[in-house]
């Protein structure tokens, strides 16, 4: 009942809903203990560096982000329903993006190793989003996008090759 309240709430603001499939919020790589083990000693080499350094700062800050990413990951990604309205694009949980804040978007499409849509919109912060359309037609995607936003073409960025690569 509450989804049919809440989809009927989306249909009402966002416009008609012109498709829809489920999405991880981020995808999770399986890692073994060997990739623990390597982490681990690449941890501590950071941190020793910074000790015999005398770098504190250095050493704080690895330990931040450590705790941080430690935190953001040990949690199981959620299943999200994104929603392409006739208005935009509605993100489950999250929010709703108008068409008119999205200024391009791209595909990076290399089944089975990555399936996303990706695109820019005009805020400060968190400026490119991305959503794994694994199972999704790019070409369905493309139509629905098209007539309101700019394609553009794009490769796969350096950082996303790493954090792929790594597992991170």
């Amino acid at each position: 009942m509450a989804e049919k309240h809440t989809k009927a709430i989306a249909q009402v603001h966002h416009g008609e809903i012109r498709h829809s499939f489920y999405s991880p919020e981020f995808l999770e790589y399986p890692r073994g203990p060997v990739w623990y083990l390597v982490a681990g000693f690449i941890g501590l080499g950071i941190i020793a560096l910074g000790v015999l350094s005398h770098a504190i700062t250095l050493t704080l800050a690895f330990l931040v982000f450590v705790g941080v990413y430690w935190l953001l990951h040990t949690r199981e990604a959620k299943i999200l329903e994104i929603s392409i309205t006739q208005y935009g694009i509605h993100i489950e949980g999250e929010d709703f993006i108008p068409f008119g804040e999205i200024s391009e978007f791209w595909f990076i499409y290399n089944p089975p190793f990555v399936a996303d849509l990706k695109f820019k919109v005009s805020r400060k912060w968190n400026s490119i989003r991305t959503i794994h359309i694994f199972g999704q037609e790019p070409e369905e995607l493309r139509r629905l996008l098209a007539p309101h936003v700019q394609e553009i073409e794009r490769s796969e960025e350096l950082s996303d090759l790493i954090v792929r690569a790594l597992r991170i």
